[in-house]
């Protein structure tokens, strides 16, 4: 919005030529972002508090439940704050006829809005059918992935659709030596489909501690934000080995936004919190990650700079995996793997910590192999 209301008058003040540097837009999207989720946090946390919209300790476990019995009646759902952070910074400072950037925000809000009907089942307390005497903890799950589907593919559908005259851009990188790239058409589709679910409940199962999620989600989040402005440089991208993404830059600005907007809720979710994210906020940051990897065609360096998002969920697929194929033996002490860090006797805030070192430490090495793969 500020791009098409100040580069007009820039005739008349020359200064508000500035507003043309995606440079300065990205900064101030980010910025924008941050100072909003500051601002509205204490009023839409007091609002949740009314709405009596808390957090209901739901696990199986008694000792993770005594664990977390000081998290009992912290607001939740606070994840709104992050995405009306985010889309009121992108609103301003991104140029909005870019399709990628519209595609990432609706993605984003359509995220959001499942991520919080699922949190709205499990405040309700309704009994759960299938599990007689325990309430349910939201949405089943089939439902909610049949909903992660059917978002992940209008997004893809409006990328795909947008991308599939850009030269490379659905072209699955292979190694040299088994014979360069395969175009995978509209198989990208149901490609970005699955990063898309896979990430938004990756980002939902590390999403069990404070600051944790949110913490690790800004650094993948600035990541993807320098990745996004390098395939979009027409000089840097080709000279990286990567394919040129017209609407890259854009998508920059989006991604700052993201990054500011999530910022903004770590003030208020830091150790200890004020708000809890929910499902509103990681489905959204996740859904909002992916759909910005695959437009760009940066889903490796999303693995690479998010290992901790994977590592998660690979820790509960073994857990769950060796429990049932090795007789209720366990790999850990429990899943997700910082729960297992939990229980042997890690704090919280050590246990965070290392997760936002690690992350950083992965988001270095994913730009760095930027000209691997």
């Amino acid at each position: 919005m500020v791009h098409y209301l100040l580069v007009p008058l820039s005739r008349y003040i020359e200064s508000f030529r500035l507003f043309e540097s995606i440079h300065l837009r990205a900064l101030c999207a980010g910025l924008t972002a941050f100072l909003i989720g500051i601002v509205v946090g204490p009023g839409i946390i007091e609002r949740l508090g009314q709405m009596r919209w808390r957090e209901r300790i739901a696990s199986d476990s008694p000792k993770l439940a005594a664990l977390h019995k000081g998290k009992a009646d912290t607001p939740t759902m606070g994840g709104m704050i992050l995405v009306l952070a985010t889309a009121t910074g992108t609103l301003l400072f991104a140029r909005l006829d870019q399709q990628l950037v519209l595609a990432a925000l609706w993605t984003m809000t359509a995220m959001g809005v499942l991520g919080g009907i699922d949190d709205r089942i499990k405040l309700l307390g309704l009994p759960d059918a299938r599990n007689p005497g325990k309430l349910r903890k939201g949405m089943d799950g089939w439902p909610k992935i049949w909903g992660q589907v059917l978002i992940g593919a209008v997004a893809m559908i409006w990328i795909w659709w947008t991308m599939q005259d850009v030269p490379g851009w659905d072209a699955l990188r292979l190694p040299v030596a088994i014979g360069g790239d395969l175009s995978l058409g509209m198989l990208i589709i149901p490609v970005g489909i699955f990063v898309l679910v896979a990430t938004s409940n990756a980002v939902n199962l590390t999403d069990g501690m404070d600051g944790l999620a949110a913490g690790c989600g800004v650094i993948v989040t600035l990541v993807l934000a320098i990745a996004a402005y390098l395939v979009g440089h027409s000089g840097v991208a080709p000279h990286l080995g990567q394919v040129f993404i017209p609407q890259g830059g854009e998508l920059a600005v989006f991604l700052c936004a993201l990054a500011g907007g999530t910022a903004g809720f770590l003030w208020w979710n830091c150790h200890p919190a004020r708000v809890l994210m929910g499902n509103t906020g990681s489905m959204a940051l996740g859904g909002a990650l992916a759909i910005a990897a695959v437009g760009m065609r940066q889903e490796v360096l999303l693995a690479v700079a998010g290992a901790a998002f994977v590592w998660e969920t690979v820790s509960v697929i073994l857990q769950v995996g060796s429990y049932k194929t090795r007789g209720g033996k366990r790999v850990f002490l429990i899943a997700p793997y910082h729960h297992h860090l939990q229980f042997k006797g890690w704090p919280e805030s050590r246990v965070v910590m290392s997760f936002w070192i690690g992350t950083a430490v992965c988001g270095v090495v994913a730009l760095g192999l930027q000209r691997v793969f």
